[in-house]
């Protein structure tokens, strides 16, 4: 429930006329029994406290409902709906002699500098230096309220008790205006004072820059540190944009609220209703925006310091970048120039690599600061290197001629599957090799992760890869079949690739899959569909075979069916 007033002036012995929050009415009565123009009745032993209040509302109509509070005047109003049309211009009578008899009243207080509403009005009618006046009053709010009280009784109100009633409206409507003071313009102040509360500016909010500058720190991490500067850039921009703003909103609707609050000052006697103001409280938004652009600063050096980006250049002034090289060795043990190579603008730290010395390959491999040195790994190589360095032995990682070195080799296959890196201590870059065998032939290819400037030739590990070549030489005579193949070995990147690069039987194959091919796609009636069918079958071997043994059936089949392709021109898609 929210604060009431109530105040009762006393027009003759048993009488007393009631202003309070929601309307005027009237007493008649005494102690023990009092009867009110709302239709309550109040019954009491008097010095008991006990009393008994009934409403005879209630019992008049279940038609009339309450409706809520006027919005001019807060007297009661009934719901419209369902009534007779004289009870409707019943209703509408009581209503307009509440609410001009507030008004007239309300009209009064403003003229000699009391503000306020139509809500407090009866605070104001408590106020000793209006008294005179107010009595002066009391024979026509006793004819109003008479009024009142028959419409509330009875549901109608004669035309002679209207005539009456409405007379004593206009007669205090005379009287509030003839006596009305000097200070007119406090309601023209209240109004002004009113309107520059209400352009009082709104608070910005900081989720939006934030949030970009948030994302600026995660593509400097994850793409570019230029454009990650770049977007934390604008999103602390904009930020600053938002509270200068709302700081020269504020200076300015400050001023005007000032200026206004003087004026409506300097016409105010008593100030029953307050005056229209702002929100008390802080609004913090210059604590918010310092506190958006410290978190941002905060963000921007952590990303800086976990993901350094500094440019590494050659000596030629080009910035480094890492290259992997993936190549195929050759019976005769010799490593190609030409290998595929994928480069990727990865700036390289130059960490502190001392503490490696002493410790196995295998305890250190998915250390952080360790695999930094070769960064250019996939996640799926990673493990291959990590599989083929848990074997070694127990002088563990040493330092040669500035390189920290190890080698190693898979558990229980130390005699194919092998892996060595180094590390140069002074740049901070590495090399990998990893030898692996891809078919019971025995022939072996070699992987190798270096940086464009780090040759393996320059490195301890240059005599480990002529070794490890050198013992899986494969006699003379297949290495013809070996590089007979229709597709560039030095090119290859597949799984499927590399082994049948690798196995003489499969080079073959493949030789002679590829005559077989070139007839049939001469005699195809459809050369579309064709090519459709020769994509099909390349994306299913190079997709699902991975050994030997599923290449040996694909080039089978492929055989059969390009062969009678060749001899009926029909293609039929398998």
């Amino acid at each position: 429930m929210g604060w009431g007033f109530r105040k009762s002036i006393k027009i003759a012995p048993g009488i007393r006329i009631n202003l309070s929050k929601s309307g005027i009415s009237t007493s008649i009565g005494g102690k023990g029994f009092t009867y009110n123009t709302r239709g309550r009745i109040t019954t009491s032993i008097p010095g008991t406290g006990i009393r008994y209040t009934t409403s005879l509302k209630g019992r008049k109509s279940g038609r009339r409902k309450s409706h809520g509070t006027s919005a001019s005047t807060g007297s009661e109003y009934m719901n419209t709906d369902n009534l007779s049309k004289r009870e409707q211009a019943t209703q509408d009578f009581v209503y307009k002699v509440q609410s001009r008899t507030t008004n007239a009243l309300r009209q009064y207080f403003i003229s000699h500098g009391v503000y306020v509403e139509d809500d407090d009005i009866g605070e104001a009618l408590k106020l000793e230096a209006f008294q005179p006046f107010l009595n002066t009053l009391a024979h026509d709010l006793a004819l109003t309220t008479k009024a009142i009280k028959l419409a509330v009784d009875i549901g109608t109100v004669s035309l002679a008790e209207k005539e009456k009633a409405m007379l004593a409206v206009y007669e205090m409507e005379h009287k509030c205006a003839a006596a009305q003071g000097p200070r007119g313009e406090l309601q023209t102040a209240a109004s002004a004072l009113m309107a520059r509360v209400q352009a009082w500016p709104s608070a910005p909010g900081f989720v939006g820059p934030l949030f970009a500058a948030l994302l600026g720190c995660f593509l400097m991490a994850v793409l570019s540190v230029s454009v990650g500067l770049a977007l934390t850039g604008l999103a602390l921009a904009y930020g600053g944009y938002k509270t200068f703003r709302f700081m020269r909103k504020k200076a300015v609707s400050s001023q005007a609220i000032k200026e206004a609050n003087e004026w409506f000052q300097s016409k105010l006697t008593v100030e029953v209703t307050p005056r229209p103001a702002i929100r008390s409280g802080n609004d913090y938004v210059a604590l918010k925006a310092a506190a958006s652009a410290t978190v941002t600063a905060a963000a921007v050096i952590y990303t800086i310091t976990v993901y350094p980006h500094h440019d590494a250049s050659n000596g030629n002034g080009e910035q480094a970048k890492l290259q992997f090289n993936t190549t195929a060795v050759g019976s005769n043990g010799v490593v190609p120039a030409a290998a595929t190579a994928t480069t990727l603008n990865i700036v390289h730290p130059v960490p502190d690599f001392s503490w490696l010395v002493g410790k196995y390959p295998s305890d250190v491999v998915n250390d952080k600061r360790f695999r930094s040195a070769f960064n250019g790994v996939s996640r799926a190589d990673w493990k291959k290197i990590s599989e083929r360095l848990a074997v070694m032995n127990s002088s563990g990682i040493q330092m040669q001629d500035g390189y920290l070195v190890a080698q190693g080799c898979k558990e229980h296959e130390c005699s194919t599957e092998q892996a060595a890196f180094a590390v140069n201590a002074t740049s901070g870059k590495g090399v990998v090799l990893v030898k692996q065998t891809s078919n019971p032939s025995g022939n072996a290819s070699i992987k190798i992760f270096q940086w464009p400037d780090l040759s393996v030739g320059v490195t301890p590990l240059s005599s480990w890869a002529q070794e490890v070549a050198g013992t899986d030489a494969e006699p003379s005579a297949k290495t013809a079949s070996f590089q007979q193949t229709s597709f560039d070995c030095s090119k290859a990147h597949s799984d499927a690739e590399h082994i049948i690069c690798s196995d003489a039987e499969l080079a073959s194959d493949d030789v002679q899959l590829a005559a077989i091919y070139a007839k049939a796609k001469a005699a195809a009636d459809d050369p579309v569909a064709f090519k459709e069918r020769t994509r099909a079958q390349w994306n299913y071997r190079e997709q699902k075979c991975h050994e030997r043994e599923c290449l040996v059936r694909w080039y089978a089949d492929q055989n059969v069916a390009l062969a009678a392709i060749a001899e009926t021109g029909k293609v039929a898609q398998q």
